[in-house]
């Protein structure tokens, strides 16, 4: 029994190391504050976001892109005069999973965020579904802010989508 107690020890002790070492890997990176500044990305979120985008900005040309990889976007199949949207199923899984778990922890950090999910959720009959949906939106504005190197400021958001929801003169 000891010697599984020390195994089990050394097992939790590695694994800590290597997550203090994966930490300062993090903190020393250049596009660490952009990923910090999301709302609901936390200690272990960011990471794991910074790392699905990567450094290579010309990998992802469009925000379609890495939502189409994260698997937040549906797909849409048209034949003829049918049109079905359905839900992507070839994606990064993992990618998937951490931005439904970004958008989750973002709600109680994000004013816009938490309305947008309440009213997603009150039209479809899922909150994995809002959730999906939320995590698509929160990946386009990550997109613009890893392209243009700028860190996530709220007010700013709210602003411009202020902005965009008035009415336009003629």
């Amino acid at each position: 029994m000891r010697l599984l107690a020390r195994q089990l020890l050394n097992l939790v002790q590695t694994r800590l190391a290597q997550k203090r070492a994966l930490t300062q890997l993090f903190k020393r990176h250049p596009d660490q504050e952009i990923f910090t500044s999301l709302p609901g990305a936390g200690e272990l979120l960011a990471p794991a976001l910074l790392a699905k985008f990567g450094d290579d900005r010309q990998r992802f040309p469009n925000p379609r892109s890495v939502q189409a990889l994260a698997g937040t976007c549906p797909v849409t199949v048209a034949s003829g005069k049918r049109r079905v949207v359905k839900f992507r199923q070839a994606c990064d899984k993992e990618f998937r999973h951490t931005a439904h778990q970004w958008a989750r922890a973002s709600l109680g950090q994000s004013v816009w965020a938490n309305a947008y999910w309440q009213q997603v959720r009150a039209r479809v009959g899922y909150n994995n579904d809002a959730y999906r949906r939320l995590a698509n939106r929160w990946l386009a504005i990550a997109w613009k802010l890893w392209k243009t190197r700028q860190p996530y400021d709220e007010a700013y958001h709210l602003q411009q989508r202020a902005q965009r929801s008035k009415p336009q003169a003629k």
